[in-house]
């Protein structure tokens, strides 16, 4: 498990490195740890250039962060290690800034103010190839979004993913709903851009939401992950 940390308190770099030693320690799958921990997106770029993204499995990424932060340093680590988790630490935790995090590709949202264990709980499910999400934003989102009169209750949804939707449907939403951009879902599945653009606007039509956000609070809040697999 290669890890690369951006964060410019070195207090929080020892934290976490202790707490995904631990995450290696308790699942044999991830491997053993290796730990590179960098203050800025400036660093992390340069990083890139000098080892190419390869090296990494997932970059945590702090939201404030000096100089370059918040979406437009996810956008910049997102183009420097393509192909990597990158999932979001941050001091805060509103509905908003959740969602814009999380539309715009990230593979998880990790409120800072968690205690160890749901850190930990946080890291080992990013590390599946997950997103992880707040459950708070998820309860949040149950509210603010309404329902549609039509809308798939929660308890039909796992037989209505996997009987309405195609299989490159499926395919496509459940690469969306692991944080991967169009572009790497195009490259992936060997179709074209427009292509995942039109399967996921259909999608989220027949889900009833208006993007992928929306889209994963709904998979995530009728436990129906299952269907894409």
């Amino acid at each position: 498990m290669r890890v690369l940390l951006i964060d410019d308190h070195e207090l929080v770099w020892n934290g976490t490195r202790r707490l995904l030693e631990g995450v290696a320690r308790e699942s044999a799958s991830v491997g053993e740890l290796h730990f590179s921990a960098v203050r800025d997106v400036e660093a992390a770029c340069q990083l890139a250039r000098s080892t190419g993204p390869g090296p990494f499995d997932l970059v945590l990424l702090d939201y404030h962060l000096p100089g370059v932060g918040g979406l437009a340093a996810l956008k910049r680590i997102q183009a420097a290690f393509e192909g990597v988790i990158v999932c979001m630490l941050s001091g805060e935790s509103g509905a908003e800034q959740i969602r814009a995090v999380l539309d715009a590709g990230a593979a998880g949202f990790i409120p800072k103010s968690y205690g160890e264990p749901e850190m930990a709980s946080a890291l080992r499910l990013v590390l599946r190839h997950k997103v992880y999400v707040p459950a708070e934003f998820l309860f949040a989102e149950e509210v603010v979004r309404g329902r549609a009169a039509d809308e798939v209750p929660s308890e039909d949804l796992t037989a209505f993913l996997r009987s309405e939707l195609s299989q490159r449907q499926r395919q496509v939403l459940a690469l969306a709903l692991r944080g991967l951009p169009n572009k790497r879902i195009a490259r992936q599945l060997q179709i074209a851009e427009g292509t995942v653009k039109v399967h996921l606007s259909m999608v989220y039509r027949a889900l009833g939401v208006h993007n992928r956000v929306g889209a994963l609070c709904r998979v995530l809040q009728a436990d129906a992950a299952g269907a894409l697999e």
